[in-house]
């Protein structure tokens, strides 16, 4: 027997109530489904981190290197923060993603998107502040290292390097700019260490300043205790491993995990001291 529509086998005049009823709703369904699509992008909430990053911005050129889908270019657009942005990515599959969202946001006559590594697609004077998330610090520094005609020309930087956070604050230092403000927090299990930097000189004194940051020392960042307290447990616990295997190798590590806790240990009484060291 032949396989027919359950709504065939009712009368004739039921039938046809029931597929133009059907037909109607599938419609309904995936117009509310474009509707919130266009909402998501429209009306998004951006993560902690991103949201971080954005909230540094002050400046009303922005290049977003490394943009992935937009989100912090269309959030900067939304809030009025940024007159001009330029989304940049290296790769085409999120830079078109990009532009999708940008467009339904409306926002495609101030955000410009462009393909390109690092800095390579903006020019000098092109824009005043240069963000750059989602990425190690040894490559956001090759980024800047590889366009000093372009950064000479900014009056901001905001980074969220993921790794190396300490030779991102001697760089940046080195280059003219030094640390208006950083953050540290907490998302989805792993910590991020965002920083506002704005032109102007500055050296720290001491080694500590830039291994753990002198503004989160100085404040006694509350999500930096968190960190130590959970960086120092985790340190232990590798030394612990090592003392059972006696191998050059071992001894060498050893020796790095005992640098570091002594380092947790100098931080430590920054943050809970009465008076700064």
């Amino acid at each position: 027997m032949a396989a027919y529509p359950l709504a065939l086998f009712y009368k004739k005049g039921k039938a046809v109530k029931k597929t133009k009823q059907c037909l109607i709703q599938g419609y309904q369904k995936k117009n509310t489904m474009t509707k919130m699509k266009k909402k998501v992008c429209v009306d998004m909430e951006l993560s902690k981190r991103l949201q971080t990053v954005a909230d540094f911005v002050t400046q009303k050129t922005v290049a977003d290197i490394g943009t992935d889908h937009g989100y912090v270019p269309i959030y900067l657009h939304k809030k009025g923060v940024a007159e001009k942005i330029i989304a940049c990515d290296i790769n085409k599959k999120p830079l078109e993603k990009a532009r999708e969202n940008i467009q339904r946001a409306n926002a495609q006559n101030v955000i410009l998107t462009r393909l390109g590594n690092g800095l390579e697609p903006i020019r000098p004077q092109e824009v005043q502040s240069i963000v750059i998330a989602g990425m190690g610090g040894m490559l956001m520094i090759s980024l800047l290292e590889n366009a000093p005609h372009v950064v000479q020309t900014v009056n901001e930087l905001v980074l969220c390097p993921h790794l190396d956070v300490a030779k991102v604050r001697k760089y940046v230092q080195k280059i003219g700019f030094y640390i208006a403000e950083e953050k540290m927090i907490l998302e989805e299990g792993k910590y991020y260490t965002i920083l506002h930097m704005l032109r102007g000189k500055e050296a720290y004194e001491k080694e500590i300043e830039y291994i753990f940051g002198k503004i989160l020392l100085q404040r006694r960042d509350t999500v930096l205790k968190q960190y130590l307290k959970k960086e120092k447990i985790r340190l232990e616990k590798i030394e612990r491993a090592l003392y059972e295997t006696q191998t050059e190798q071992s001894k060498l590590r050893l020796q790095q995990i005992q640098k570091q806790k002594r380092n947790i240990k100098e931080a430590e009484k920054w943050l809970y001291c009465a008076e700064k060291l």
